[in-house]
């Protein structure tokens, strides 16, 4: 909707977080005729009172209330689809989702073309809500948008990408296969699009979207220790400073995206080299007592620990310290994978999940021991853990049953480390 389509309405702004109060700001400016009400979970009823509703991404899309709101007639929107509508249209939105890995992705392409003299700004997901860019004058603005963001999603990113698809956030969604098809709308939304080859659940009928694959021998891809461009080598993979396979091949969608906008490949050399990790992202936060401790709270599934795991895995003894909110979750491949390097690898679980996990590794010989919190955990981790080897907090599971989000479930565990 346009600004001047909201001006003179009743609309409710569900949500006092950042994107609830970045829409308060943006109808002050720019509709200042507009009356505004507060929607809460004790007064949902007067959603049914408003002409439009501007939705935060934390309140799920198939609530009931929604849901009925929409057969009212009431309006219903979001902040990302108010920025899209209002932007300039010569500012081009990359858009970039994935389960995991997209904050990482999103802030190396950001940082890489402004090393390329683009005019761009970060927002969405990560940092700043898109709607207080919406009057940023700039060439691109790179957006992390969650699947709560792209399941409504009405404006069209000029670029598209989906970094990877694994089953996630199952109570906003309702279930994993609607939480596909909410990431892959983004990506039927946009104009060009990038895709992983080497994860099938990313597939989408591309006949009329203009479409590249990474990972994938004919684009950019990882070969022999240096990234590719189908058989012309770029450069090593050891220019980017982050550990893993999983960081090295979510570079390869940035740089199908710089081979996109028609940039230099091999001027990209220099700006990963000067890109650090974000926080609570497979992050060494310091070593003590000759124990290296990893802050990998960004893990919720089973697939990121086993990516962590592999990516910080030099042949010395690894405690990982997992569990979380009960999502449903399918350990049978972590605990597999435990089960496999059972002389090197130890496990200390947290609830709620946690005493799952260490049912099924337990038979395989994984040492294992389950704690009720965050402090018990590290300090049976540090006893656990020998000379020379790792504390790795990388939990396979939401944090919500015992923190407020993952950066505070990172900050208490560097905290109880006592770094």
């Amino acid at each position: 909707m346009y600004w001047q389509n909201l001006d003179h309405k009743k609309i409710g702004i569900w949500g006092t977080g950042k994107e609830g109060q970045a829409a308060r700001r943006a109808l002050a400016k720019h509709c200042p005729n507009a009356h505004l009400i507060d929607i809460e979970e004790n007064n949902t009823p007067d959603i049914l009172t408003c002409d439009v509703l501007i939705k935060s991404p934390g309140v799920s899309l198939y609530r009931p209330e929604i849901q009925e709101a929409i057969q009212h007639g009431v309006t219903i929107t979001s902040g990302t689809n108010l920025f899209f509508t209002n932007k300039s249209p010569q500012t081009q939105v990359i858009a970039i989702t994935g389960t995991k890995g997209k904050s990482t992705t999103t802030a190396l392409l950001a940082h890489t073309l402004k090393h390329l003299n683009q005019s761009v700004v970060l927002g969405g997901n990560i940092g700043v809500p898109l709607l207080d860019l919406v009057d940023t004058k700039t060439d691109y603005v790179v957006a992390e948008l969650s699947s709560y963001q792209c399941a409504d999603l009405t404006g069209r990113p000029d670029i598209g990408i989906l970094v990877n698809l694994y089953p996630e956030h199952l109570q906003w969604h309702g279930s994993h296969q609607r939480y596909y098809e909410d990431k892959l709308h983004m990506i039927r939304q946009a104009y060009r699009i990038i895709l992983n080859a080497t994860n099938p659940e990313t597939a989408v009928h591309t006949d009329d979207l203009e479409a590249r694959y990474f990972n994938a021998s004919d684009g950019i891809h990882i070969q022999d220790n240096l990234f590719y461009n189908g058989g012309t080598p770029l450069f090593p993979i050891a220019t980017l400073p982050l550990p893993g396979l999983h960081n090295a091949e979510n570079a390869c969608a940035v740089l199908t995206a710089v081979q996109m906008l028609g940039l230099r490949l091999t001027d990209c050399a220099e700006a990963f080299k000067t890109f650090h990790a974000l926080p609570h992202r497979l992050q060494t936060i310091g070593i003590k007592n000759g124990i290296t401790y990893v802050d990998d709270s960004i893990s919720t599934t089973p697939e990121t620990a086993i990516a962590a795991l592999k990516a910080i895995d030099n042949g010395q003894p690894i405690t990982l310290i997992a569990g979380g909110l009960d999502r449903g979750q399918d350990y049978g491949n972590l605990a597999a994978f435990l089960g496999d390097h059972a002389d090197r690898m130890r496990l200390v679980t947290l609830p709620d999940t946690g005493s799952r996990l260490a049912d099924m590794t337990q038979p395989q010989g994984v040492e294992t021991s389950i704690t009720s919190d965050m402090p018990t955990a590290v300090s049976i981790a540090q006893h656990m853990t020998p000379h020379g080897g790792t504390i790795l907090l990388s939990p396979a599971a939401p944090s919500y049953n015992m923190y407020q989000n993952f950066e505070e479930r990172g900050n208490d565990f560097k905290h109880w480390a006592g770094l």
